[in-house]
C-alpha cells in the first residue's frame, strides 16, 4: 500500500505541477502526504484528500480566471498566499493533522482516529470553497467577530455565498463515507460535515484575530497582509486540526 500510495502521489502531484496548480517545493510535501494518507489511512481516504485537492484547486483557478468579473472580489496580487500555484507550506497547512490522525489510526486501530482525518479534509475543504467561492458576487459580508459590515475579502469576514459553500464542501467530504461498502451510520456522516464546517468557522475568527492589517511605509494608500503567508498558514494548520479534533470528541460522545 505504501509503495502504491507512493506512486499515486507522484503521479497527482507532478499533473498538478504541470498544470500550475502547485510550485515545484509543493509537489514534495504533496508526495510525502499522498503516500502517508494511502499507504496508512486507505484507499477511501486517500480519495478524500485527492476531492479536496482537484475540487480546491478548481475553484481557485476559476476565480483566478474570472476575477475581473462584475461582481467578484478583485485579485490581491501582492499577497503572496493568494497567488494561484499552492507552495510546501499551504500544503502542509492543511494536510499536516491528516498524516497525524493516519499514523495515530495505523499503530492504535482506532475507528475514530481515522475519521477524525476525514474532518480535517472536511474543515479544509469547507474553508476552500469558502473562500474562493464565497468572494465570487459574495453580497454582503460581515466580520464575524462583531458582524460589523466590510469589504468582500477581509479576513474574518463571512457572507451567506461562503457560508453554503462551507456547508457544501464539508458536507462533501462527509459523503465518501457513505458510498462505502461497509458504509458509516448518517450520525457518523453528520459528526463530520458538522466539525468541518465549525473547523472553517474557527478558520474565519482566528483570521480576523491574528491576520491584522498594516499600511505599507512606502505605499501607505494599500494595505498588506503582515506576514501574511505565515499566518494564513499558521491559521489554516490551527483551523483544520480543529476540525479534527471536533470529530474525534462527537464521535467519543457519540458512540458511548
Amino acid at each position: 500500500m505504501i509503495l502504491a500510495g507512493m506512486g499515486l502521489s507522484i503521479l497527482v502531484a507532478y499533473i498538478a505541477f504541470f498544470l500550475n496548480w502547485i510550485t515545484l517545493d509543493a509537489t514534495k510535501a504533496a508526495v510525502v502526504l499522498g503516500t502517508v494518507t494511502f499507504g496508512f489511512g486507505g484507499i477511501w481516504l486517500a480519495l478524500a484528500l485527492i476531492f479536496f485537492f482537484i475540487s480546491s484547486s478548481l475553484v481557485t483557478q476559476r476565480k483566478r480566471q474570472n476575477g475581473v468579473d462584475a461582481g467578484s472580489v478583485p485579485l490581491r496580487s501582492e499577497d503572496p498566499y493568494h497567488n494561484s500555484r499552492r507552495d510546501g507550506y499551504q500544503v502542509w497547512a492543511n494536510g499536516f493533522w491528516v498524516a497525524v490522525f493516519c499514523l495515530l489510526w495505523f499503530q492504535f486501530k482506532q475507528d475514530y482516529l481515522l475519521l477524525s482525518a476525514y474532518g480535517v479534509i472536511a474543515a479544509a475543504t469547507a474553508d476552500t470553497w469558502a473562500t474562493e467561492l464565497g468572494s465570487k458576487k459574495p453580497g454582503r459580508t460581515r466580520l464575524i467577530t462583531n458582524f460589523r459590515k466590510v469589504n468582500p475579502g477581509t479576513d474574518g469576514g463571512i457572507s451567506l455565498r461562503g457560508t453554503l459553500a462551507a456547508m457544501i464542501g464539508s458536507s462533501a467530504i462527509a459523503s465518501i463515507l457513505l458510498i462505502q461498502p461497509d458504509s458509516n451510520s448518517l450520525h457518523i456522516f453528520i459528526a463530520i460535515a458538522a466539525a468541518g464546517f465549525l473547523g472553517s468557522v474557527a478558520d474565519s475568527y482566528l483570521g480576523a484575530y491574528l491576520q491584522t492589517k498594516n499600511v505599507h511605509r512606502f505605499r501607505p494608500d494599500r494595505l498588506i497582509e503582515r506576514d501574511a503567508m505565515f499566518k494564513n498558514c499558521f491559521v489554516n494548520w490551527l483551523a483544520t486540526g480543529i476540525g479534527g479534533m471536533l470529530t474525534l470528541i462527537t464521535i467519543k460522545i457519540i458512540t458511548l
